[in-house]
């Protein structure tokens, strides 16, 4: 698997604004935001018609800092406390427009999170359940702070509303404790059953792709976690 070079942006963002709405805590810009890896072999779009499509959390686990480290882009995806900024939505937001066969899936144990990656340039993509009639999807974003990113994040996807996981942060950035993870747990259910209620969890991109699954083993995980 070869690594990214350089201190690239994990995707390349374009949005058609459909609605301007205002730029506050609760409020940004709908429309659909282009996404691309790093080598560019592989890009898709996400459809986001409002606010209700999904929200931000920055995730500190030590499973998301092993996956980065072992893709060789730790530098390019983790914040400085070793956070990985995630919008929540469900699949059926997700368009895949070239490249598909480029994908593959990172698990760091055997029942662990679908991670999939461009194996072409090991760019984190997005996160899946196990199983992907479940409909959630996480999109893995660039650190929000990264060559001056923050705002153009929060106009497309709105503010970071929860900081998860946070034990496992690490340096004098790091958050002192969790924020938002009761309220994280719920719009997850929430779009989930809204997604099924409305049949949008049958239209999966992912489902019946034939992409490569490698399984990280104790040791594996232990020597790719940075710091």
């Amino acid at each position: 698997m070869c690594k990214t070079c350089g201190p690239r942006p994990i995707w390349s963002r374009s949005t058609r604004s459909r609605q301007a709405i205002g730029r506050s805590d609760s409020e940004f810009l709908a429309g659909v935001v282009g996404l691309t890896c790093s080598c560019g072999a592989v890009s898709a779009r996400l459809h986001v018609p409002g606010k209700s499509a999904g929200a931000r959390a920055v995730c500190y686990c030590s499973d998301c800092q092993s996956a980065a480290g072992f893709l060789g882009v730790a530098e390019d995806v983790l914040d400085p406390a070793g956070g990985t900024d995630i919008y929540q939505t469900t699949p059926d937001r997700l368009e895949i427009l070239a490249g598909a066969r480029h994908l593959a899936i990172l698990r760091l144990s055997p029942k662990g999170l679908m991670r999939w990656h461009a194996g072409c340039c090991g760019t984190p993509l997005f996160n899946t359940l196990p199983r992907l009639s479940l409909p959630f999807l996480g999109v893995v974003l660039r650190p929000g702070g990264t060559d001056g990113q923050a705002d153009e994040l929060e106009s497309r996807l709105g503010p970071v509303r929860a900081r998860v996981f946070t034990a496992s942060a690490r340096g004098p950035d790091a958050p002192a404790r969790d924020e938002g993870f009761a309220r994280t747990g719920a719009g997850i259910m929430s779009r989930m059953i809204m997604a099924w209620l409305s049949r949008r969890a049958a239209r999966n991109p992912l489902s019946g792709l034939d992409a490569p699954v490698r399984v990280l083993t104790r040791e594996e995980r232990r020597k790719a976690r940075p710091g």
